[in-house]
């Protein structure tokens, strides 16, 4: 069925989590460029036109046999954009799911006016489905719109980079190479984490790679100041295929964040059999089994975290025993077919009738 699928969100060159998803299920299902509908072009301003043209196209001319849209939505902007498609769709008496994306969608839902509250929830009860990639969203979903008036189903990002075999962790030299992957900021905890990084006591020669955007000058000072400033590598944005490409070179991730909804740069590390240190917010517990694939912290314990990457750079079998860990957990949750089996599951219901 999910050739009768069109999937509404930014379009597949924008940098972001939303993106990189809708590159994923293109990729591994193998899906043609009609089937994804851009709505936003990585500009709010440059993109009211292709918002105007999209809800002209939807209430004036919908494509044929098509039996759901797929709208892929997050916060802020995201979700005034995709509430304006969703009143086309309504209009014109089409179908549409709610994929819900976006580490501050709860911030954002609870902080609303109660005006735009009421379009959030106008949103959900309309959907013929809302699907959330974890099961803390679906709890915080189903109380803030109202119990048993939307219907669920949990499916994760699918990781187009598994391996076919774990990276072999005991072949790389040394240094022990630790690798960070965002948007530079508070929310994603690379401050803390330089700070961690100038607290660890290691008993092997370690360094560290930050990639992202956002706060670049600002991580780059902070990193200059640190102790261990000669052993902090802090670059801009790297493209996705290039970054993929490093980071089997590194020995483990770590993503300090305050607010995930999912870590996509986790599952990356997991799907090649790196171990990744993370926090216990949002949905990462549900990516990361502590003391299984790596290590959760608490957000913002910078000396739990410094404790934690001390563990995993000091011990070399360790670190090799959960990279495979990760590795097996990561081809269990979310290889492609494994997502796609849900997917079709969960449209299935749709036609069935039952959620």
């Amino acid at each position: 069925m999910i050739e009768q699928i069109r999937h509404i969100g930014p379009a597949l060159y924008v940098q972001g989590g939303i993106s990189s998803v809708l590159v994923s299920y293109r990729n591994l299902f193998n899906l043609p460029e009609k089937f994804f509908i851009s709505s936003y072009n990585g500009s709010f301003v440059k993109s009211l036109p292709i918002l105007f043209l999209l809800c002209l196209r939807l209430l004036l001319c919908p494509e044929k046999g098509i039996k759901f849209y797929q709208i892929h939505t997050s916060f802020n902007g995201s979700f005034i954009r995709k509430y304006l498609i969703s009143l086309c769709l309504r209009i014109r008496g089409k179908k549409y799911m709610a994929h819900i994306h976006g580490s501050r969608f709860k911030e954002f839902c609870s902080k609303a006016s109660w005006p735009l509250k009421s379009f959030i929830r106008s949103y959900f009860r309309h959907s013929a489905l809302v699907i959330c990639i974890t099961p803390d969203m679906q709890e915080f979903l189903d109380e803030f719109v109202g119990k048993g008036v939307c219907r669920f189903v949990i499916i994760p990002n699918p990781c187009q980079t598994i391996a076919e075999k774990p990276v072999d962790l005991a072949s790389h030299a040394k240094p022990v190479k630790i690798v960070f992957s965002g948007r530079y900021g508070h929310r994603k905890g690379v401050y803390d984490l330089i700070e961690a990084f100038s607290r660890a006591r290691f008993d092997v020669p370690a360094e560290m790679y930050l990639y992202g955007d956002g706060e670049v000058d600002k991580v780059r000072e902070t990193a200059a100041a640190s102790p261990k400033a000669n052993f902090i590598h802090v670059s801009g944005w790297l493209t996705h295929g290039d970054y993929l490409k490093r980071l089997e070179e590194y020995d483990l991730l770590v993503l300090p964040s305050y607010a995930e909804t999912f870590g996509m740069s986790l599952v990356e590390a997991m799907g090649l059999g790196i171990p990744v240190i993370s926090t216990f917010s949002g949905g990462v517990p549900y990516v990361v089994a502590d003391g299984k694939d790596g290590f959760l912290v608490e957000a913002g314990d910078i000396d739990a975290l410094a404790r934690r990457m001390e563990t995993l750079v000091n011990d070399l079998p360790l670190r090799a025993k959960m990279g495979l860990a990760s590795w097996n957990s990561c081809v269990e949750k979310f290889a492609g077919n494994v997502i796609l089996n849900l997917l079709e599951n969960g449209y299935s219901s749709l036609r069935s009738g039952h959620a």
